[in-house]
């Protein structure tokens, strides 16, 4: 059971639920990439003539592609073996999109291990900003599916979850950096929850002060003296120094 607190439209939940939450997916993610790295297909362009030493050992894994040729994908995918079952891929939705080497079938059998996760996810999950999915070298490759929340809008674009973490890691430096930032994340959240339930509070004390009714004052006048020099009257006020003259007739 998560404890759960709901503070001015924010959901505040402990860290360790967090810290829980990314750790099976982090786990999910190493596993995929252990895998993928051992048979990562290599993509060759067709109008480049030198091609770098790592790329050029040999391995019975690893198979060229030429990407710029889209239309022998059948072919090419008849000579791709998956790195799960060992077999040829007749077809491979995986292979397609993120380039991994997984048919189908397995793809099925272990939905948990090659999820795909929602850009909004990808953010939240693993503390990553547009620029580091969408702009940082190299590109992350990424589907595209009707949004279910909104289906007068755009696509939302999907990410390969082991694809994602790699980025994450790349970014914050590791699993460490990774729980750093999601602890830095959670204290800015109570800092600004926090701030505007002290602002919330301050308007509501402010609305709840009596007003102070201003009253006009009036003069209390003493007793009045007559001056025979200017041939006048004057009386003084008891609670200030106004002092009024007047004439008789």
């Amino acid at each position: 059971v998560v404890e759960e607190t709901v503070l001015d439209g924010i959901i505040s939940r402990p860290k360790q639920w967090y810290q829980r939450r990314v750790r099976g997916k982090r786990q999910n993610a190493i596993l995929l990439r252990e895998s993928r790295l051992q048979c990562r297909p290599i993509a060759v362009s067709s109008n480049s003539s030198s091609v770098s030493k790592a790329f050029c050992e040999p391995s019975k894994n690893r198979i060229k592609i030429n990407r710029t040729d889209s239309s022998d994908l059948t072919t090419l995918l008849s000579s791709v073996k998956c790195r799960e079952c060992n077999i040829h891929c007749n077809a491979s939705y995986l292979y397609e999109k993120f380039g991994e080497n997984v048919c189908d079938e397995c793809k099925a059998k272990d939905r948990e291990q090659f999820k795909l996760i929602s850009k909004t996810d990808a953010r939240t999950e693993f503390v990553l900003k547009d620029c580091d999915l969408d702009l940082r070298e190299p590109l992350l490759k990424f589907a595209t599916a009707p949004n279910p929340h909104n289906e007068r809008g755009g696509f939302m674009k999907l990410y390969l979850q082991g694809q994602v973490y790699e980025r994450a890691c790349e970014v914050h430096g590791g699993d460490e950096g990774i729980d750093k930032a999601l602890m830095q994340r959670s204290k800015n959240r109570e800092v600004f929850a926090q701030r505007k339930m002290n602002k919330k509070l301050k308007e509501l004390r402010k609305s709840s002060k009596p007003r102070q009714i201003k009253v006009a004052h009036v003069h209390e006048f003493d007793e009045e003296v007559y001056d025979e020099d200017n041939d006048e009257y004057s009386h003084c006020c008891k609670s200030c120094d106004y002092t009024e003259t007047f004439e008789k007739l």
